[in-house]
């Protein structure tokens, strides 16, 4: 084996990974002529959909049993309307004919440009009995929902017809441009109405990933300044007059004991701050950002490491790790592949990721966690 791969590396040749056992994943594939449900189709041939007032009419019996059922369609007296991304999910999971065969996938496609993420999305949030509705068949049952929302949830134990649903769900491509504001007001609508923000993003593999979106306030227990009586604020203003400029930050030689351990790192017998501490300590009336968390009793240490702002311990440094990953909107990601990037770095070291966001002489923080 050692001469093998000394022969590769002479070479020039190396495959890597080649010493891995386990297989890929199967890739999803959705083939239009053939079901992804294994159950046998009735003994009596299920009508095609016509279409009817912009959707696909399916007529009674069938339709009553699958809207009861399973929730699919917007019951009317003889039958439901169902959207074409439902038609599509019946087409697979319920012996449904296509109407007119598979150019009819290709007609619709025309007509909505976001069938595709629909279907999909559809196919992947059904999946184990979840019930998805589209929001347009609940615009008399649930006035308020936003128009970024394109369907509710329903988990597997809720009775759909009495429960409002646990989620609104908002699709997205990983390519989507962001706009953090109109994001932020979406995720507090849809809390407001007493729903999870759900968030699936779809790939260029036709991938899903799901989110939850929601806000937070990360919290510490840290001393602050405003904890300080004013003689040792003094001194400690004093104290950073007399220091030294250093690169970005400032060196202090002599500190004594120094009140605010969450602020400066200890080093070569003194203290060294960053810029920011700098300043947050010889003007502690600011209400930036930095000032914000750090009054929350966060401890802030910068988070270059993790592609981020900073990261912010709630205990001290040497007893817990930071819960907390913390990107200020200015400098966050600009597309849903960015925020994907940076969720999945966060995670993947047990860390939460949030964006942070001025709002009316505030701050509000909102967290993307990824769970499916």
């Amino acid at each position: 084996m050692k001469r093998r791969y000394q022969k590769h590396l002479a070479d020039g040749v190396f495959m890597g990974g080649g010493e891995r056992t386990y297989r890929p994943r199967a890739r999803t594939t959705r083939s239009l002529d053939e079901p992804r449900s294994s159950n046998s189709p009735p003994a009596q041939p299920i009508p095609t959909p016509v279409e009817r007032d912009g959707f696909w009419f399916l007529p009674d019996p069938v339709a009553q049993r699958l809207h009861q059922k399973s929730a699919l369609g917007l019951r009317v007296s003889d039958g439901i309307l169902l959207t074409a991304e439902e038609v599509m999910f019946c087409h697979w999971y319920r012996h449904v004919p296509l109407p007119s065969g598979k150019q009819w996938f290709s007609m619709q496609l025309q007509k909505d440009a976001m069938l595709l993420r629909k279907t999909i999305a559809m196919d992947v949030m059904r999946n184990g009995g979840e019930r998805v509705v589209p929001a347009s068949h609940l615009s008399k049952r649930l006035a308020s929902i936003p128009d970024q929302t394109w369907a509710i949830r329903w988990e597997r134990h809720e009775t759909w017809t009495q429960h409002r649903g646990f989620s609104q769900i908002r699709l997205q491509q990983t390519h989507d441009p962001l706009d953090w504001d109109e994001l932020l007001a979406w995720v507090s609508k849809v809390d407001s109405d007493g729903h999870v923000a759900e968030l699936c993003v779809i790939d260029d593999e036709f991938d899903c990933t799901i989110y939850h979106l929601s806000e937070c306030r990360p919290v510490g227990n840290h001393l602050s300044v405003g904890h300080l009586d004013s003689g040792t604020r003094k001194r400690l203003q004093e104290a950073c007059q007399q220091s030294v400029r250093i690169g970005d930050g400032y060196f202090l030689s002599e500190t004594g004991e120094w009140p605010l351990p969450s602020i400066g790192i200890p080093h070569f017998s003194g203290r060294y701050l960053r810029r920011e501490e700098h300043q947050f300590l010889t003007a502690p009336n600011n209400n930036n950002l930095y000032a914000t968390l750090v009054g929350q009793g966060l401890l802030l240490r910068p988070g270059f490491k993790y592609g981020c702002k900073w990261r912010a311990y709630e205990m001290d440094i040497d007893q817990a790790h930071a819960p907390w990953l913390i990107q200020p909107m200015n400098d966050a990601p600009t597309n849903w592949e960015e925020v994907c990037l940076a969720v999945r770095l966060a995670e993947g070291v047990n860390k939460r990721w949030l964006c942070a966001f001025e709002r009316d002489e505030d701050f509000s923080f909102l967290n993307i966690k990824r769970i499916g």
